[in-house]
């Protein structure tokens, strides 16, 4: 790997890792909660301690060891082949689903947005993708809502 590609590497882990402190430190904010009553922010702050985990390990492994073998020691681009389209896709629902998660609760913003990933991001029948959906929003809500008690925003369907 070049140096410069190193360097963007290494700006690219430090960014994400970034990233993953500002959202530890917002969820941490919305309240953690207990082991018995987690809090609103408790998934986004395990989920962002594994992405800051996650950055800090690819930082360290590309700062203290020489990549020798892959696309980018073989001087192709370390990113071809990424379909920047449905990253995008994902990145718009995500932030499409933060925004209406207040609006529309928990379970119709979950089920919207799954619609949108298994219809819109990845194409899949529309049955395939609505049952996907409900099953999916089903699971989160039996798990969440019923079992650890988290206390989600109640949507127009009053749940």
């Amino acid at each position: 790997m070049s140096a410069s590609m190193r360097r963007h590497h290494h700006v690219a882990s430090a960014f994400w890792l970034v990233i993953g402190v500002c959202i530890a430190v917002h969820s941490y904010g919305l309240g953690i909660g207990s082991f018995r009553q987690p809090g609103p922010g408790l998934i986004f702050f395990l989920a962002a301690l594994l992405f800051i985990a996650l950055a800090a390990v690819d930082l360290a492994l590309n700062i203290f060891k020489n990549h020798g073998k892959g696309a980018a020691s073989e001087g192709r681009p370390l990113w071809r082949g990424l379909r920047w389209q449905k990253v995008a896709l994902v990145l718009a629902g995500l932030c499409a689903y933060v925004y209406l998660f207040n609006i529309t609760g928990f379970v119709l913003s979950t089920f919207l947005l799954m619609v949108f990933l298994f219809k819109g991001v990845e194409p899949t029948r529309w049955r395939t993708a609505i049952a996907s959906s409900l099953i999916t929003m089903a699971v989160c809500y039996l798990m969440f809502v019923i079992w650890l008690e988290v206390p989600f925003p109640k949507g127009p369907l009053g749940f």
